[in-house]
Parts: structure tokens; sequence; C-alpha cells
């Protein structure tokens, strides 16, 4: 984790190389560019694909205005609540006290069959520095969710991911889910993206 202050996001080459591995079309919304004062930010990244995943998240704690320019900025998009029934969440039994397991076999994502298979997945924020596992995602109840792009079935979009493994249901079993968490009661925003 890395925490700065007063930031221009484009000057830290490891995040600016995050960017560049996982390729413009599904970073598309990550700030390239944030030189405004903000109080810090962090960043988690999984490139390797050890629980058949990779996924970058960067975490900003901003001003409430930059969270209602984003709210404006994907009006169309539905906001989501964590007790959404149509969330699906990508290895939800994933926390800090199983890491130590080796296999997950008996481990699969919940779902809820009440969806008409109108699913929306979106990752396991177990590592955040503002982790909860009092939810299914990990964060604090007050965040919600956009979802901006995804897509979910049979295809795997990462050669570090094993195709024949999965822990999700098989109806969403890969795919990839880019978006935005935010919590308006502590004015954080976090951009992710997330490939199983």
């Amino acid at each position: 984790m890395i925490l700065h202050s007063c930031i221009d996001l484009s000057k830290d080459r490891n995040y600016t190389n995050y960017l560049s591995y996982f390729g413009d079309s599904l970073t598309s919304h990550f700030p390239k560019k944030y030189s405004s004062m903000i109080t810090g930010y962090s960043y988690s990244v999984d490139t390797v694909g050890h629980f058949n995943t990779e996924e970058f998240n960067l975490t900003l704690i901003k001003e409430k205005k930059d969270i209602n320019e984003i709210k404006l900025m994907y009006n169309n998009n539905k906001v989501y609540d964590i007790n959404d029934k149509c969330i699906i969440v990508v290895n939800e039994f994933l926390d800090n006290n199983n890491l130590i397991l080796q296999q997950y076999k008996e481990y699969q994502s919940k779902f809820s069959k009440d969806c008409d298979d109108k699913y929306v997945v979106i990752p396991n924020f177990w590592s955040n520095d503002y982790a909860d596992n009092a939810t299914k995602s990990k964060l604090d109840k007050n965040f919600k969710y956009i979802i901006i792009d995804s897509k979910v079935g049979e295809n795997v979009y990462s050669s570090k991911i094993n195709y024949y493994k999965s822990y999700m249901p098989s109806i969403v079993k890969h795919g990839y889910s880019k978006g935005i968490a935010f919590n308006e009661k502590e004015d954080i925003i976090i951009y992710w993206l997330v490939l199983w």
C-alpha cells in the first residue's frame, strides 16, 4: 500500500504501469491524472491470479463534490447497495482469516435465484484499507456501487485465470467487472477492476 497527499497520479510510475498492464478499455474509468488536494490515496493490485482472479483497486479520500461529479457522470447507471439481491461478490468467502487455505473447492460465492439472470458482480474488498467483514463485499454498509461495464459467462479475460477453476456460480463462471464504489458519509471513492 502507498499513501500520499497532494498527488499527481500520472507521476506514480507503478500506478501508470498497472493501468498499462490491464489496458485502456478495462481501466478507462480510472483517473489518469489527479493533482487536486486530497487527504490520501492507496491502491491494491493482484496480477498473479493466485485466487483465479486479477484485480486493481484505487482508493481516494476526497471531497463530497467529487462523489457528486461521479454520480452525475454515471447518472444513467444504476446505483447498488450491498443488500441488492442481484449482487454477486467475487470469491466472497476470502478474508484475512482464511488466506492460508490451499483449496477452496467447498467454497463458492453465493447468489439469489430471484434475479432473472440480471446479476452484477463486484469485487471482494477484503484487502482494502476500509474492509469490514460485516458485509459480503467486505466494505462498510455505507458504500454504494456503480457498475460501469461487466461481462459474465464462460469467457476468460486473462491468461492467468484457469478456465477449469471457478469459485463463482455457473451463471457468472468467468468474466470481468469494472466500476466505482463510493461512501458519501466518509467521502471515499474506490475505482475497481476485477477479472475472474
